[in-house]
């Protein structure tokens, strides 16, 4: 079944627009080696996407987000609805520090047992959410484990979302101790356009950003997801203010 799952999630990939679904970014401006090696002194510098689920965290979330703002480096956070309600502060803070915020729905209810008519009022339920803390509506989307059915997908680009799903997984949320994360980020080979999936509700996406971010084989800059679309979705800018 996961096998399978892969097939269609490539094969939509592949003939849908990219303002409708993604699953891989790529850069808009390649840059060449030589040049990259000036810049990153002697280190190639990719460009991928850090993306964060389930949060926002009130304990985990803080921590994360100081690492990111000290580290340089532009985050995208699929929220669920009720603990943005929860902790509001945290969803102006992630904004104010230039980082994306997208739809992770209300509750991250189970996926089999959810109805498309419920899945996509509780889309409908944290847009309104964000809004209000915001003002600002998300576009980006990322269904709960990132399963979708025909009906639920339809549903979303109705409502001009764009569903962003993953390439690259380390698992974190199965991790128990911090040598599982050291031992995944040294065996990562990081790609140009790499989403990587982790989640701000666990402790060891901390550890990850720090290692990854400390590369001393790559240059490993994170953006945020909408840099690999046409039209910028909301809450893209960063605002140098907060690296100050």
């Amino acid at each position: 079944m996961h096998q399978i799952r892969q097939i269609l999630k490539q094969l939509i990939s592949s003939t849908v627009p990219r303002s409708l679904f993604l699953v891989h970014g790529a850069p808009r401006h390649p840059v060449s080696t030589a040049s990259r090696a000036q810049k990153t002194e002697s280190r190639p510098q990719v460009n991928l996407a850090f993306t964060f689920d389930d949060g926002p965290h009130p304990e985990l979330t803080p921590p994360l987000l100081y690492l990111l703002q000290q580290q340089r480096q532009q985050a995208t956070f699929f929220v669920i609805g009720k603990r943005a309600r929860q902790h509001p502060e945290l969803i102006k803070r992630m904004v104010k520090e230039g980082h994306e915020i997208g739809n992770h729905t209300l509750t991250h209810s189970e996926p089999s047992k959810t109805s498309t008519r419920q899945f996509l009022d509780e889309i409908e339920q944290t847009d309104q959410i964000l809004n209000n803390l915001t003002g600002c509506v998300p576009r980006l989307v990322r269904p709960p484990k990132g399963k979708l059915t025909a009906g639920k997908m339809l549903g979303l680009w109705k409502q001009r979302k764009t569903i962003v799903l993953w390439d690259t997984d380390p698992r974190d949320y199965q991790m128990t101790d911090s040598t599982q994360i050291v031992n995944w980020c040294q065996n990562y080979q990081p790609v140009n356009g790499n989403f990587c999936l982790m989640h701000d509700n666990h402790p060891y996406a901390l550890e990850a950003v720090r290692l990854l971010s400390q590369n001393q084989e790559t240059s490993i800059r994170s953006l945020g997801v909408s840099h690999w679309l046409r039209t910028p979705a909301k809450h893209t800018k960063i605002d140098e203010r907060a690296y100050a």
